[in-house]
């Protein structure tokens, strides 16, 4: 299979939408959205339906392929499975926790199992591919393939199964990241050609395309996402220098989260505004004067315990940051 043949093959109505051809022609019958739901559904509830992995999805697959049925308006619904819509031509519009979307071509949305959306009807060049993803994948695609401590992959997998904060979608507005793009097409054409070897092939190049959204996220996630994705990495820095004030370094705060020094350096002064060097100042002085505000521990000693060795550099910095001597503050209190 080449990429016209590809294309040949997405352009073509697939059985699940000379189906739903068939119950279009029902439309203004009272039974069409019963027969509908019942076609990807288990259980039909009363304000909205559950689109079942089982209805499209073997048992046996934690990953699956559906591209997107065109010509039919799916109401308000949730899914039992996790799902990346890749847009292949044209656009999708949804409406995903009421708030209206639309995915272009070459652009990625990611869902989880909670989020309630509407999608309009798509037109005969509005093509997308859902790849349907149950919660096993994302356990070992996490756990296993994307470094433990990115902090970028923890935002995701929280937003992604913690139930009680996030009805979570990502959009990733990727149209003009080639590389994505590719890898996709070849995910498509392994799964189509099912040759030996297609379920490893698929999980590499899925493991290719997060490392490259999470590598960019800045480039295209919205705003409101990226600084909740900011704060996480905000949060986490501070609890490590706090943690690890006496033996600090940015080497060891890089490798502790798998960043290059260049790109961990970078990424402090962007999500705190100050420099490492500023900002273990910072958290040394605030523990001190804690410590002189709550505790009867000696001068000597509190500069010790905040990992100071010069009594004289501790004074002159504490001196610049209150305008009194330690003696002078505690006194103050």
């Amino acid at each position: 299979m080449d990429v016209k043949d590809l294309d040949k093959k997405l352009r073509q109505l697939s059985p699940s939408e000379i189906e739903l051809k068939r119950l279009s022609k029902y439309k203004k019958d009272k039974s069409y959205n019963i027969e509908l739901e019942k076609y990807f559904s288990n259980k039909i509830l009363k304000d909205y339906w559950i689109i079942n992995n089982s209805k499209l999805m073997p048992k046996t697959e934690d990953i699956s392929i559906h591209k997107h049925d065109r010509f039919v308006e799916f109401k308000k619904h949730k899914h039992d499975y996790l799902e990346m819509m890749f847009v292949y031509s044209g656009s999708i519009k949804q409406t995903i926790e009421d708030k209206d979307v639309e995915i272009k071509r070459g652009e990625i949305l990611l869902m989880d199992m909670n989020v309630e959306h509407s999608i309009k009807e798509a037109g005969e060049y509005d093509i997308a591919i859902n790849l349907l993803i149950k919660k096993e994948f994302f356990n070992w695609i996490f756990m296993n393939q994307i470094a433990d401590n990115d902090l970028i992959s923890n935002f995701i997998v929280k937003s992604l199964y913690d139930k009680n904060k996030f009805k979570q979608f990502l959009y990733f507005k990727t149209s003009n990241n080639k590389k994505i793009w590719d890898f996709m097409i070849n995910i498509l054409m392994e799964y189509y050609e099912n040759k030996n070897g297609m379920e490893t092939a698929i999980r590499s190049y899925m493991v290719l395309i997060f490392n490259e959204l999470l590598r960019y996220y800045n480039e295209y996630l919205p705003s409101s996402v990226i600084h909740k994705i900011d704060s996480n990495i905000y949060t986490e820095i501070i609890k490590y220098i706090e943690k690890n004030h006496n033996n600090l370094n940015l080497k060891n705060l890089a490798d502790h989260f798998n960043y290059s020094t260049d790109y961990m350096g970078k990424l402090i002064k962007k999500v705190t505004g100050s420099t490492l060097t500023e900002l273990h100042k910072k958290i040394k002085l605030n523990k001190a004067k804690n410590l002189l505000k709550n505790s009867n521990f000696s001068i000597s000693d509190i500069i010790a315990k905040v990992g100071y060795s010069n009594l004289s550099y501790f004074y002159k910095q504490f001196k610049e940051d209150t305008g009194v001597t330690p003696d002078e503050y505690r006194k103050k209190l």
